[in-house]
Protein backbone atom coordinates (compact mmCIF):
# COMPACT_ATOMS: atom_id res chain seq x y z
CA UNK A 1 0.00 0.00 0.00
CA UNK A 2 2.12 2.66 -1.30
CA UNK A 3 1.96 6.48 -0.23
CA UNK A 4 1.01 8.79 -2.68
CA UNK A 5 3.19 11.56 -3.66
CA UNK A 6 0.62 14.12 -4.03
CA UNK A 7 1.88 17.73 -2.58
CA UNK A 8 0.24 19.33 -0.03
CA UNK A 9 -0.23 23.43 -0.74
CA UNK A 10 3.13 24.88 0.50
CA UNK A 11 3.29 26.90 3.68
CA UNK A 12 4.48 30.21 2.20
CA UNK A 13 1.26 30.74 -0.42
CA UNK A 14 -0.78 30.80 2.77
CA UNK A 15 1.75 32.95 5.65
CA UNK A 16 1.74 31.98 9.01
CA UNK A 17 4.73 30.50 10.59
CA UNK A 18 3.49 27.99 13.28
CA UNK A 19 5.60 25.53 15.06
CA UNK A 20 4.18 22.52 15.11
CA UNK A 21 4.59 21.01 18.88
CA UNK A 22 3.83 18.67 19.85
CA UNK A 23 4.04 15.77 17.47
CA UNK A 24 2.59 12.29 17.39
CA UNK A 25 4.19 9.37 18.68
CA UNK A 26 6.03 7.46 15.50
CA UNK A 27 3.86 5.38 13.62
CA UNK A 28 4.53 1.37 13.24
CA UNK A 29 4.56 0.14 9.87
CA UNK A 30 1.41 -2.14 8.46
CA UNK A 31 1.75 -5.44 9.68
CA UNK A 32 0.77 -8.24 7.32
CA UNK A 33 -2.56 -9.38 8.53
CA UNK A 34 -3.09 -5.20 8.42
CA UNK A 35 -2.14 -5.09 4.89
CA UNK A 36 -3.95 -8.02 3.76
CA UNK A 37 -6.64 -6.58 4.81
CA UNK A 38 -6.07 -3.40 3.25
CA UNK A 39 -5.17 -5.19 0.12
CA UNK A 40 -8.70 -6.21 -0.60
CA UNK A 41 -9.74 -2.89 -1.15
CA UNK A 42 -9.59 -0.28 -3.64
CA UNK A 43 -7.38 1.79 -1.44
CA UNK A 44 -7.47 5.50 -0.48
CA UNK A 45 -6.99 8.18 -3.31
CA UNK A 46 -5.68 11.48 -2.46
CA UNK A 47 -7.95 14.37 -4.29
CA UNK A 48 -6.78 15.33 -7.41
CA UNK A 49 -8.36 19.38 -6.69
CA UNK A 50 -7.98 19.74 -3.12
CA UNK A 51 -7.85 23.64 -1.96
CA UNK A 52 -6.63 23.60 1.46
CA UNK A 53 -3.14 21.95 2.93
CA UNK A 54 -3.36 17.72 3.93
CA UNK A 55 -1.47 16.55 6.81
CA UNK A 56 1.63 15.19 6.06
CA UNK A 57 1.34 12.97 9.46
CA UNK A 58 -1.95 12.05 8.27
CA UNK A 59 -0.53 9.01 5.78
CA UNK A 60 -2.07 6.26 3.89
CA UNK A 61 -1.01 3.68 6.80
CA UNK A 62 -2.81 5.94 9.31
CA UNK A 63 -6.41 6.33 7.74
CA UNK A 64 -5.80 2.63 6.81
CA UNK A 65 -5.14 1.15 10.30
CA UNK A 66 -7.87 3.93 11.82
CA UNK A 67 -10.39 2.33 9.40
CA UNK A 68 -9.27 -1.13 10.28
CA UNK A 69 -10.00 -0.40 13.59
CA UNK A 70 -12.82 1.28 13.36
CA UNK A 71 -14.71 -1.92 11.47
CA UNK A 72 -13.33 -4.47 14.10
CA UNK A 73 -14.89 -2.50 16.51
CA UNK A 74 -18.27 -0.97 14.93
CA UNK A 75 -19.03 -2.58 11.43
CA UNK A 76 -21.08 -5.57 13.07
CA UNK A 77 -23.32 -8.40 11.03
CA UNK A 78 -26.80 -10.02 11.65
CA UNK A 79 -27.84 -14.01 11.66
CA UNK A 80 -29.63 -13.09 8.51
CA UNK A 81 -26.56 -11.63 6.85
CA UNK A 82 -27.38 -8.23 7.24
CA UNK A 83 -24.49 -5.73 8.20
CA UNK A 84 -24.88 -2.36 10.33
CA UNK A 85 -22.49 0.17 12.24
CA UNK A 86 -23.03 -0.52 15.96
CA UNK A 87 -24.63 2.97 17.87
CA UNK A 88 -22.77 1.87 21.65
CA UNK A 89 -22.14 4.84 24.53
CA UNK A 90 -21.22 5.28 27.83
CA UNK A 91 -24.77 4.72 29.14
CA UNK A 92 -24.75 1.14 27.96
CA UNK A 93 -26.98 1.42 25.24
CA UNK A 94 -26.56 -0.76 21.83
CA UNK A 95 -28.41 1.14 18.69
CA UNK A 96 -28.44 1.82 15.00
CA UNK A 97 -28.37 4.92 13.74
CA UNK A 98 -29.15 6.37 10.47
CA UNK A 99 -26.23 8.03 11.17
CA UNK A 100 -24.00 5.47 11.64
CA UNK A 101 -24.79 3.62 8.19
CA UNK A 102 -24.23 6.86 6.22
CA UNK A 103 -20.91 7.34 8.02
CA UNK A 104 -19.83 4.15 7.35
CA UNK A 105 -20.78 4.94 3.58
CA UNK A 106 -18.60 7.49 3.36
CA UNK A 107 -15.73 5.84 5.00
CA UNK A 108 -16.05 2.45 3.22
CA UNK A 109 -16.70 4.41 -0.18
CA UNK A 110 -13.58 6.37 0.51
CA UNK A 111 -11.33 3.01 1.84
CA UNK A 112 -12.53 1.33 -1.62
CA UNK A 113 -14.08 -1.28 0.47
CA UNK A 114 -17.31 -2.04 -1.87
CA UNK A 115 -18.73 -5.20 -0.17
CA UNK A 116 -18.60 -3.06 3.16
CA UNK A 117 -20.59 -0.01 1.10
CA UNK A 118 -23.04 -2.14 -0.34
CA UNK A 119 -24.11 -3.98 2.95
CA UNK A 120 -24.44 -0.56 4.49
CA UNK A 121 -26.70 0.65 1.61
CA UNK A 122 -28.75 -2.50 1.43
CA UNK A 123 -29.32 -1.71 5.28
CA UNK A 124 -30.46 1.89 4.71
CA UNK A 125 -32.91 0.93 2.07
CA UNK A 126 -34.21 -1.53 3.77
CA UNK A 127 -35.17 0.83 6.39
CA UNK A 128 -36.98 3.63 4.51
CA UNK A 129 -39.84 5.41 5.24
CA UNK A 130 -42.44 6.76 2.64
CA UNK A 131 -40.18 9.89 1.82
CA UNK A 132 -37.37 7.52 0.79
CA UNK A 133 -35.22 8.64 3.29
CA UNK A 134 -34.41 6.30 6.65
CA UNK A 135 -35.87 5.34 9.70
CA UNK A 136 -33.38 7.18 12.04
CA UNK A 137 -33.10 4.69 15.15
CA UNK A 138 -33.11 1.06 14.72
CA UNK A 139 -32.67 -1.71 17.41
CA UNK A 140 -29.32 -4.22 16.92
CA UNK A 141 -31.03 -6.85 14.75
CA UNK A 142 -34.19 -6.11 15.41
CA UNK A 143 -36.93 -3.85 14.34
CA UNK A 144 -37.55 0.29 14.70
CA UNK A 145 -37.16 2.18 17.47
CA UNK A 146 -37.96 5.59 16.49
CA UNK A 147 -38.94 6.36 13.07
CA UNK A 148 -38.18 9.61 10.03
CA UNK A 149 -35.45 10.78 8.68
CA UNK A 150 -32.66 12.17 10.18
CA UNK A 151 -31.45 15.01 7.40
CA UNK A 152 -27.48 14.73 8.47
CA UNK A 153 -27.73 11.21 8.06
CA UNK A 154 -29.60 11.26 4.62
CA UNK A 155 -27.09 14.16 3.43
CA UNK A 156 -23.98 11.91 4.23
CA UNK A 157 -25.30 8.82 2.98
CA UNK A 158 -26.68 10.68 -0.38
CA UNK A 159 -23.03 12.38 -0.70
CA UNK A 160 -21.48 8.86 -0.19
CA UNK A 161 -23.90 7.26 -2.92
CA UNK A 162 -22.50 10.15 -5.79
CA UNK A 163 -18.85 9.07 -4.30
CA UNK A 164 -19.41 5.51 -5.17
CA UNK A 165 -20.90 6.25 -8.67
CA UNK A 166 -17.99 8.15 -9.42
CA UNK A 167 -15.31 5.39 -7.91
CA UNK A 168 -17.57 2.05 -9.07
CA UNK A 169 -20.53 3.34 -11.15
CA UNK A 170 -23.79 1.79 -10.85
CA UNK A 171 -25.58 4.75 -8.18
CA UNK A 172 -26.63 6.99 -10.40
CA UNK A 173 -30.21 6.53 -9.83
CA UNK A 174 -29.74 5.57 -6.06
CA UNK A 175 -28.11 8.65 -5.61
CA UNK A 176 -30.50 11.21 -7.71
CA UNK A 177 -33.34 9.77 -6.09
CA UNK A 178 -32.08 10.42 -2.68
CA UNK A 179 -30.55 13.79 -3.51
CA UNK A 180 -34.76 14.30 -4.48
CA UNK A 181 -35.42 13.11 -1.74
CA UNK A 182 -33.64 15.57 0.72
CA UNK A 183 -34.71 18.32 -1.29
CA UNK A 184 -38.22 17.78 -1.34
CA UNK A 185 -38.67 16.56 2.44
CA UNK A 186 -35.94 18.03 4.08
CA UNK A 187 -35.45 21.85 3.15
CA UNK A 188 -37.87 24.67 3.85
CA UNK A 189 -38.01 27.96 1.98
CA UNK A 190 -38.63 30.35 4.56
CA UNK A 191 -40.71 33.71 4.12
CA UNK A 192 -37.85 35.94 3.04
CA UNK A 193 -36.42 33.64 0.72
CA UNK A 194 -34.18 32.12 2.53
CA UNK A 195 -33.86 27.92 2.16
CA UNK A 196 -33.25 26.62 5.74
CA UNK A 197 -32.09 22.65 6.32
CA UNK A 198 -34.88 20.87 8.58
CA UNK A 199 -33.29 18.61 11.03
CA UNK A 200 -35.40 15.84 9.43
CA UNK A 201 -38.13 15.07 6.88
CA UNK A 202 -41.03 15.37 9.73
CA UNK A 203 -39.69 18.25 12.05
CA UNK A 204 -38.21 21.75 12.27
CA UNK A 205 -37.34 24.36 9.59
CA UNK A 206 -38.21 28.20 8.92
CA UNK A 207 -40.37 28.51 12.48
CA UNK A 208 -38.63 25.70 14.43
CA UNK A 209 -35.56 23.66 15.33
CA UNK A 210 -32.24 23.92 12.87
CA UNK A 211 -29.34 21.99 13.69
CA UNK A 212 -26.43 23.36 12.00
CA UNK A 213 -23.82 20.86 12.36
CA UNK A 214 -26.08 19.01 9.65
CA UNK A 215 -25.49 21.94 7.61
CA UNK A 216 -23.50 21.07 4.00
CA UNK A 217 -23.02 23.51 1.49
CA UNK A 218 -19.98 21.18 -0.21
CA UNK A 219 -22.37 18.58 -0.88
CA UNK A 220 -25.02 20.96 -1.86
CA UNK A 221 -22.44 22.29 -4.62
CA UNK A 222 -22.05 18.72 -5.90
CA UNK A 223 -25.88 17.73 -5.89
CA UNK A 224 -26.72 20.65 -8.25
CA UNK A 225 -24.31 18.45 -10.77
CA UNK A 226 -26.75 15.69 -9.87
CA UNK A 227 -29.68 17.25 -9.96
CA UNK A 228 -29.28 20.01 -13.10
CA UNK A 229 -32.70 20.82 -13.29
CA UNK A 230 -32.71 22.11 -9.32
CA UNK A 231 -29.28 23.31 -9.51
CA UNK A 232 -29.99 26.91 -8.87
CA UNK A 233 -32.01 25.48 -5.85
CA UNK A 234 -28.65 23.73 -4.85
CA UNK A 235 -26.42 26.81 -5.11
CA UNK A 236 -29.08 29.22 -3.47
CA UNK A 237 -29.30 26.70 -0.79
CA UNK A 238 -25.10 26.47 -0.37
CA UNK A 239 -24.97 30.38 -0.33
CA UNK A 240 -28.00 30.89 2.61
CA UNK A 241 -26.12 28.00 4.35
CA UNK A 242 -23.89 30.33 5.34
CA UNK A 243 -25.89 33.35 6.17
CA UNK A 244 -27.15 31.34 9.09
CA UNK A 245 -23.97 29.65 9.95
CA UNK A 246 -22.06 33.27 10.16
CA UNK A 247 -24.83 34.54 12.13
CA UNK A 248 -24.76 31.79 14.72
CA UNK A 249 -20.77 31.75 14.59
CA UNK A 250 -21.27 35.28 15.98
CA UNK A 251 -23.42 34.58 18.92
CA UNK A 252 -20.95 31.58 20.02
CA UNK A 253 -17.60 33.19 20.10
CA UNK A 254 -16.40 32.11 16.94
CA UNK A 255 -17.48 28.47 17.14
CA UNK A 256 -20.84 27.46 16.69
CA UNK A 257 -23.99 25.95 18.80
CA UNK A 258 -25.34 22.30 19.15
CA UNK A 259 -28.97 24.11 18.01
CA UNK A 260 -30.61 26.60 16.93
CA UNK A 261 -33.53 28.03 15.23
CA UNK A 262 -34.57 28.51 11.87
CA UNK A 263 -34.77 32.58 12.32
CA UNK A 264 -31.13 32.21 12.63
CA UNK A 265 -30.73 32.60 16.37
CA UNK A 266 -28.95 30.15 18.57
CA UNK A 267 -30.22 28.41 21.31
CA UNK A 268 -29.89 29.02 24.71
CA UNK A 269 -28.40 26.82 27.79
CA UNK A 270 -26.20 23.96 27.08
CA UNK A 271 -28.05 23.28 23.52
CA UNK A 272 -26.36 27.09 22.16
CA UNK A 273 -22.88 25.61 23.21
CA UNK A 274 -20.04 23.89 21.15
CA UNK A 275 -20.90 20.48 22.09
CA UNK A 276 -20.96 16.85 20.91
CA UNK A 277 -23.58 17.91 17.84
CA UNK A 278 -21.49 21.01 16.55
CA UNK A 279 -18.53 19.50 16.22
CA UNK A 280 -18.96 18.34 12.91
CA UNK A 281 -19.39 21.46 11.28
CA UNK A 282 -15.91 22.41 10.60
CA UNK A 283 -15.28 18.90 9.24
CA UNK A 284 -18.49 19.56 7.00
CA UNK A 285 -16.72 23.43 6.25
CA UNK A 286 -13.67 22.26 5.64
CA UNK A 287 -14.87 19.80 2.94
CA UNK A 288 -16.11 22.86 1.40
CA UNK A 289 -13.25 24.80 1.23
CA UNK A 290 -11.10 21.74 0.31
CA UNK A 291 -13.74 21.19 -3.03
CA UNK A 292 -14.84 24.23 -4.24
CA UNK A 293 -12.24 26.94 -2.32
CA UNK A 294 -15.49 28.57 -1.31
CA UNK A 295 -14.60 32.21 0.47
CA UNK A 296 -17.48 31.69 2.79
CA UNK A 297 -16.12 28.76 3.84
CA UNK A 298 -12.27 30.04 4.34
CA UNK A 299 -14.06 33.33 6.75
CA UNK A 300 -16.09 30.82 8.77
CA UNK A 301 -13.08 28.72 9.55
CA UNK A 302 -10.59 31.18 10.23
CA UNK A 303 -12.51 32.57 12.79
CA UNK A 304 -12.98 29.72 14.39
CA UNK A 305 -9.33 29.19 14.36
CA UNK A 306 -8.85 32.79 16.03
CA UNK A 307 -10.89 31.34 18.46
CA UNK A 308 -8.91 28.26 19.01
CA UNK A 309 -5.72 30.32 19.13
CA UNK A 310 -7.46 32.62 21.50
CA UNK A 311 -8.05 29.99 24.10
CA UNK A 312 -3.88 29.36 23.57
CA UNK A 313 -4.18 26.15 21.14
CA UNK A 314 -5.83 22.80 20.87
CA UNK A 315 -3.97 21.33 23.86
CA UNK A 316 -5.09 24.13 26.18
CA UNK A 317 -8.35 23.80 25.20
CA UNK A 318 -8.28 20.28 25.93
CA UNK A 319 -6.53 20.87 29.32
CA UNK A 320 -9.24 23.66 30.79
CA UNK A 321 -11.50 21.70 33.05
CA UNK A 322 -14.82 22.41 31.08
CA UNK A 323 -12.76 20.15 28.55
CA UNK A 324 -13.30 17.07 31.15
CA UNK A 325 -15.91 15.20 29.21
CA UNK A 326 -14.62 16.14 25.74
CA UNK A 327 -11.33 15.46 25.25
CA UNK A 328 -11.53 12.95 22.34
CA UNK A 329 -11.13 13.69 18.71
CA UNK A 330 -14.66 14.53 18.38
CA UNK A 331 -13.54 17.94 19.55
CA UNK A 332 -9.53 18.26 19.50
CA UNK A 333 -9.67 16.53 15.46
CA UNK A 334 -13.05 19.01 14.71
CA UNK A 335 -11.32 22.08 16.00
CA UNK A 336 -7.65 21.12 13.71
CA UNK A 337 -9.56 21.27 11.01
CA UNK A 338 -10.31 24.85 11.07
CA UNK A 339 -6.48 25.03 10.86
CA UNK A 340 -6.88 24.31 6.67
CA UNK A 341 -8.14 28.02 6.30
CA UNK A 342 -5.06 29.53 7.53
CA UNK A 343 -1.55 28.12 6.59
CA UNK A 344 -0.08 25.09 6.46
CA UNK A 345 2.12 25.41 9.66
CA UNK A 346 -0.96 26.13 11.58
CA UNK A 347 -2.88 23.11 10.44
CA UNK A 348 0.07 21.35 10.47
CA UNK A 349 0.09 22.63 14.70
CA UNK A 350 -2.88 21.95 15.15
CA UNK A 351 -3.20 17.87 14.02
CA UNK A 352 -0.57 17.12 15.75
CA UNK A 353 -1.69 18.71 19.21
CA UNK A 354 -4.52 16.67 18.48
CA UNK A 355 -3.17 13.78 17.80
CA UNK A 356 -0.01 13.30 20.15
CA UNK A 357 -2.62 14.75 23.24
CA UNK A 358 -1.98 12.43 26.10
CA UNK A 359 -5.53 11.52 27.47
CA UNK A 360 -7.65 11.28 24.19
CA UNK A 361 -10.88 9.03 24.88
CA UNK A 362 -11.62 7.87 21.68
CA UNK A 363 -13.21 4.08 22.96
CA UNK A 364 -17.06 5.35 21.91
CA UNK A 365 -18.90 4.86 18.58
CA UNK A 366 -19.03 8.80 17.63
CA UNK A 367 -15.93 10.07 18.70
CA UNK A 368 -13.95 7.24 17.17
CA UNK A 369 -15.89 7.43 13.97
CA UNK A 370 -15.65 10.89 13.29
CA UNK A 371 -11.87 10.37 14.42
CA UNK A 372 -11.46 8.06 11.05
CA UNK A 373 -13.49 11.01 9.13
CA UNK A 374 -11.30 13.73 10.26
CA UNK A 375 -8.09 11.79 9.38
CA UNK A 376 -9.34 10.90 6.03
CA UNK A 377 -10.06 14.57 5.64
CA UNK A 378 -6.82 15.72 7.20
CA UNK A 379 -4.98 13.65 4.64
CA UNK A 380 -6.75 15.20 1.68
CA UNK A 381 -8.07 11.43 1.11
CA UNK A 382 -12.09 12.42 0.49
CA UNK A 383 -12.06 13.65 -3.43
CA UNK A 384 -15.50 15.03 -4.37
CA UNK A 385 -14.93 12.64 -7.01
CA UNK A 386 -13.17 10.05 -8.60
Amino acid sequence: MGESQTPALDASELGDDDSVDPAPAPEAPLSAEEQAALGGFDGLVRAPVWNVPVSPSVTETTVGRAYLEWKARFFKTCGDGSVYVLKNDYTGSEQVASEGIAYGMLLSVGMGDKDTFDGLWDYYKSHRNGNGVMNWLQSVCGGQIDGNGASDADLDAAMALVLADSRWGGFTDDARNLVDAIGTNETEQCGNGQIVLKPGDAWGGCGGTVNPSYFSPAYYRRFALIQTERADFWNQFAGDTYQMLNGMQDQVDGLLPDWGFGDGRAEGGDRGQYGYEAVRSPWRIALDLAWSGNADARGFLQRMSQTVDSKGGITAMADDESFEDKRNSAFLGSLSLSGVSVSQAKFDAYVSEWRAYEDLDDQWYYQATLRVLFLMTAGGYLPAEY
